[in-house]
């Protein structure tokens, strides 16, 4: 059947000239509106990422407790947006090996982003869970000491 149909669509486009202005319009109305919606999403995805600001965040609580071959990564978010609900956030994690507890002869030995998927409506709060895999097969030697910031949200 969708051979058939090929088949009259090329005899239709060699013989046609009407036909060839008609696909040819057609062609053309479809790139356009394919555009449009490829633009609209990147917009749509560009607002949802400024719609809550880092500042309008709060992490309370955050601890890295070490399991077999990763850490977990736990602590209370506070979204204090007024009508947003938040979706996700991305963080920038870095760990330093610190030889005493002045933080001056430190050595940063993993620096990751990582992503929290998690749903929070406005004036609301949600416990969190996430693994951090370091990937390194580095030895601490010393005391850990964890920084971690808010690089964007994601929001409705």
């Amino acid at each position: 059947m969708k051979l058939l149909l090929g088949i009259i669509i090329l005899i239709l486009l060699a013989l046609s000239a009407r036909f060839r202005k008609f696909a040819g319009f057609f062609v053309l109305i479809c790139v356009v509106g394919g555009f449009l919606f490829w633009q609209y999403q990147e917009y749509e995805k560009k607002q949802s990422k400024s719609r809550i600001s880092p500042s309008e965040l709060v992490l309370k609580n955050v601890s890295f407790k070490s399991t077999n071959n990763s850490y977990e990564m736990t602590g209370r978010l506070i979204n204090n947006s007024e009508k947003y609900t938040l979706n996700g956030i991305q963080l920038k994690i870095s760990v330093k090996d610190c030889a005493n507890n002045d933080n001056a002869n430190c050595i940063t030995f993993s620096e990751r982003n990582e992503y929290i998927y998690i749903s929070i409506p406005p004036k609301q709060a949600r416990d969190f869970k996430k693994d951090i895999y370091l990937y390194s097969d580095q030895i601490v030697e010393n005391k850990l000491i964890w920084n971690y910031s808010i690089e964007y949200t994601e929001s409705e």
